[in-house]
């Protein structure tokens, strides 16, 4: 928590800057961002806008807060190739299998700036938020920290079990298409991990959780979206290691969900 903290007020003191500073060739208004030799325009969409030109009439792209990443996305993971070498010679043998449909991402974006064409046919979006991905697992069991994550039995009566992690995600996605109706996009992203934990839901209302497990702080995968009228569908790949080298198991994840 005191790394994410930590990280967006660096975020949040840089675009405070941004938005007080001046300098030669360099105005920020109501209109935007200036540079260059430019005529002051309003623009008509809901966003700050950025206008570089070489003339009145010469916009060549604009910026704005308007994105075609999504505020809101919910996905679902799937694992693939998973291996247990660091395993081998222990008592364990493979746990760490989740329930696709119940084992849910979701992502809120905070924040967000875009960079398109006039037409508004291409261009390269970018964002700020937090990312919640779990991992429902099967209701006996849950996992232990040691040198090995390994799992642990459940012997209580449980609702559910699951595996959870939250990071600070920051996507970057280019996009064709035309914004606002449909448009393909393609990219990638970061998430920096900041907490991790277990949590059982015991029948009874009774819940337990443990923390700082053994995790990759950085996470990164690629993403391709299809967008229509302010809804989009997306599919991920995640093929960095969700635990650090020789401490779990590994895998890569699949990820498939809408955002809006």
């Amino acid at each position: 928590m005191k790394k994410f903290l930590l990280v967006f007020s660096i975020f949040i003191s840089a675009l405070f800057v941004a938005n007080t500073t001046s300098a030669q060739g360099l105005r920020i208004g109501a209109n935007g961002l200036e540079y260059g030799d430019y005529t002051p325009k309003k623009d008509s969409g809901k966003t700050t806008t950025f206008h570089y030109a070489a003339g009145p009439r010469n916009g060549a792209f604009y910026i704005g807060s308007k994105t075609l990443i999504p505020t809101v996305e919910v996905g679902w993971n799937m694992l693939a190739d998973q291996s247990y070498g660091a395993y081998n010679g222990t008592e364990y043998g493979e746990f760490f299998n989740i329930h696709n449909w119940k084992s849910t991402q979701v992502t809120v974006n905070l924040l967000g700036a875009s960079v398109h064409t006039r037409n508004k046919k291409f261009g390269v979006d970018v964002a700020l938020g937090i990312r919640a991905n779990n991992y429902r697992l099967d209701s006996d069991m849950t996992l232990g920290r040691g040198a090995l994550v390994h799992p642990l039995a459940i012997e209580q009566s449980v609702k559910k079990s699951k595996f959870n992690t939250a990071a600070l995600h920051i996507p970057i996605e280019a996009w064709i298409g035309r914004a606002g109706r449909f448009a393909f996009s393609m990219g990638g992203y970061v998430d920096m991990v900041m907490n991790s934990h277990t949590k059982i839901k015991y029948t009874g209302g009774k819940k337990d959780k443990v923390h700082n497990f053994p995790v990759n702080f950085i996470q990164a995968g690629v993403t391709a979206r299809v967008s229509m009228f302010g809804i989009s569908v997306y599919g991920q790949y995640t093929p960095t290691q969700l635990f650090k080298a020789g401490r779990g198991p590994e895998m890569s994840q699949w990820t498939i969900g809408i955002g809006f």
